[in-house]
């Protein structure tokens, strides 16, 4: 008989379906002694047992001679060894032919389904939840192409993951086809094996009822030979139990693996499916990738074009902007360098109320926006003045703009708005307001601080300036602005930011260059200013310190000239211009009658000073409208400062403030006639100032 190859280790396990009472101990001792023992003297233990000479009576005769002669023979007992001998045999057989569907296998370690069909991986979305992107804008291209790239390297790696998994599967199958053919091959030899004992226990059952029948004198050699049959037949029923548990486990086991092959082909299944979905997907990507490449360099394209286009606007908006300079200097020019505004201010409310409530003028009557008519005589007793029978009369004089009672502070800035242009393109300008004390000149020039519906020509000028700089900042331009502010009083120059401790300093009128007309005042405080708001603290500094009194004709009349002067410096980094002006605003004093405003001591003195720098004003005036070769700037400190705004390098504008007072119309006529004189007054061009 052959050798039965021990069962793999790794498929052994310990099972209780076998057998019962002393069969089961013995099987029990045997399985222990087997499993204890090692692998090579296991086998050398079943090569011995396999080798035992089963061959008839004759074999086991001397054996049992041998045994037998010390002992006493035994009584035959025929009767009750028929049952035994078919005991064993009925026992042997219903032990060696297991029922069909019953038997036993081999001990091996149960493999169940989920060792086999690997775990799926857990969602990454669940483990670790991507948040979604916002939307790109469309017009944001860059970004766009940059999320396409992005994704198109995610399906580069899944496809790269799938490939490898494939790769994994493949393999796992082989090895699995490799075990299947291996385990069939032991199935094939555990049943040839089986059969090969099933034979051999025939041959023993026959041997020993042949045994039994010839002799019965043996029974006990054959007792003994049945008892070590037993064992033999106990130890195959074991080898062959645990063979059949061995097919079962790999008959399951096999199963198992064919259902994990069935799971693996279904997965491979699904991964081509999705194989095809993300390569049609990547197909489309590339697709639309390549539209998106096409489309950029359409835009690239496009915005190059754009940008030679802006760069041609750019080029030809410097020079609209030199044609807009040179022709709005050009109308100004066209419009007279000295031009004249002519304002009359309402009647305020407690002259309404000395009028009976009627808040008419009836001596001036504006014609339309440049002319007015002055009517003298035909006054009822109700009039203010009280005056009668002065004779008629109608005067009817025309300016450059006439603004009436109505019209307010804004309005009437914006016809001299162009001229602060005219400032920053380099041209020197100056704006002084004429007419006699309490018509209106400190309110037009200054009006009232922090409201802005009332605010002056000087705070309405130094915030167009700010605004307009910082517009000129888109072109090149960059400005610098110092501002000095000074009264006359009394033919004396006052700075009126000076310093504590610099009130001894002495302030002279000079010329800038012995080959210019041009003039300054000597050791006069220039504040560099960054904003309006600075401006205007230093307008309210300034006001706090000119001289004003009050006399009969105007409660807070002025005592001296203001002037307010903004030096402007400004140069272009695109074009490498570069110019300065000086822009003036001056508020004279009021003309006054001695008579009238019942001037005494210091105000009489003031008042003296006054109408002679304004008389003086009017001699200069006069010179220059008959174009005399020689101009009295110097008979006053007035006029002397004013030769820069005067002497034709300079764009000038006069505004002739009016009282609506019936008692005030001589004063009335006298200033219309003198703002006739000035407006008849050329000049000359101005020039522009460029900065050396």
């Amino acid at each position: 008989m052959s050798r039965i190859p021990a069962p793999p280790s790794r498929l052994l396990a310990p099972s209780n379906n076998f057998g019962q009472g002393n069969t089961f101990a013995k099987r029990k001792v045997l399985t222990d002694r087997d499993t204890n023992s090692s692998p090579s003297k296991r086998s050398k233990n079943e090569s011995t047992r396999s080798q035992v000479p089963i061959t008839g009576r004759a074999s086991f005769m001397p054996k049992t001679k041998t045994k037998t002669e010390n002992v006493p023979p035994a009584k035959p007992r025929r009767a009750s060894l028929a049952p035994k001998s078919m005991g064993p045999k009925t026992s042997s057989r219903s032990t060696l032919m297991p029922k069909t569907g019953t038997r036993p296998t081999m001990g091996a370690r149960p493999v169940s389904k989920s060792s086999l069909v690997p775990k799926a991986e857990p969602k990454a979305a669940a483990a670790n939840p991507v948040k979604a992107k916002p939307k790109r804008a469309a017009w944001d291209v860059k970004g766009r192409l940059l999320d396409m790239e992005a994704a198109f390297k995610d399906v580069l790696k899944e496809k790269d993951t799938n490939k490898s998994k494939f790769t994994d599967y493949n393999a796992r199958i082989e090895a699995l086809e490799i075990e299947k053919k291996s385990l069939n091959q032991n199935l094939a030899q555990s049943q040839t094996v089986s059969l090969a004992h099933q034979d051999k226990i025939d041959i023993l059952k026959q041997q020993l009822m042949h045994s039994e029948d010839e002799s019965s004198k043996q029974v006990g050699n054959l007792q003994k030979d049945l008892r070590d049959s037993k064992i033999t037949i106990e130890n195959l029923e074991f080898k062959n139990s645990t063979l059949e548990r061995r097919i079962k486990s790999l008959t399951s086991e096999l199963s198992a693996r064919d259902e994990e092959v069935l799971g693996l082909k279904s997965t491979m299944s699904q991964l081509t499916t999705s194989q095809a979905g993300t390569e049609a997907l990547l197909s489309s990507t590339k697709q639309i990738l390549d539209e998106r490449t096409c489309r950029v360099k359409e835009l690239d394209e496009t915005v190059s074009e754009l940008e030679n286009k802006i760069e041609d606007i750019t080029r030809k908006l410097a020079d609209g902007e030199t044609m807009r300079r040179k022709l709005h200097n050009q109308v100004q020019e066209l419009k007279g360098n000295i031009r004249v505004f002519c304002r009359l201010r309402p009647l305020l409310s407690d002259e309404v109320k000395a009028n009976g409530g009627d808040d008419t003028i009836h001596h001036v009557n504006i014609l339309d926006e440049k002319s007015l008519e002055v009517s003298k005589g035909d006054l009822n007793s109700s009039s203010m003045s009280g005056l009668q029978n002065r004779g008629t009369g109608r005067f009817d004089f025309s300016y450059d703009y006439v603004f009436g009672p109505n019209d307010g502070q804004g309005c009437v800035f914006n016809e001299i708005q162009q001229l602060v242009q005219s400032a920053l393109d380099g041209y020197n300008v100056c704006v002084f307001a004429y007419g006699q004390t309490g018509s209106g000149k400190t309110y037009t020039m200054e009006g009232k601080h922090g409201d802005a519906t009332h605010e002056g020509m000087i705070p309405r000028t130094v915030k167009e300036i700010f605004s307009a700089m910082h517009i000129a900042k888109e072109k090149g331009w960059t400005y610098s602005v110092a501002v000095n502010i000074m009264e006359i009083y009394n033919e004396t120059i006052r700075d009126l930011l000076a310093p504590k401790g610099s009130a001894n300093l002495t302030h002279e009128i000079k010329r800038v260059d012995k080959n210019t007309d041009e003039v300054m005042v000597s050791n006069l405080t220039h504040t560099q200013v960054e904003t309006a708001d600075h401006v205007h603290h230093l307008l309210k500094q300034a006001n706090q310190k000119r001289a004003v009194a009050a006399t009969n004709m105007n409660e807070h009349s002025s005592r001296s000239h203001c002037v307010f002067q903004l030096k402007i410096t400004g140069k272009n980094s695109k074009t490498t211009e570069s110019c300065e002006a000086t822009l003036s605003l001056v508020d004279l004093a009021g003309s006054e009658r001695i008579k009238e405003s019942g001037a005494e001591g210091q105000r009489l003195t003031e008042t003296l000073n006054i109408n002679k720098s304004l008389a003086n004003l009017g001699n200069v005036m006069l010179a220059l409208g008959q174009k005399s070769a020689h101009v009295p700037y110097r008979n006053s400190k007035l006029t002397h400062l004013l030769i820069n705004s005067l002497g034709g390098n300079s764009k000038t504008l006069m505004f002739v403030n009016l009282s609506p007072l019936d008692a005030c119309l001589n004063e009335t006529l006298n200033s219309l006639r003198f703002a006739t004189k000035v407006n008849q007054c050329h000049i000359g061009t101005a020039t522009k100032q460029i900065k050396k």
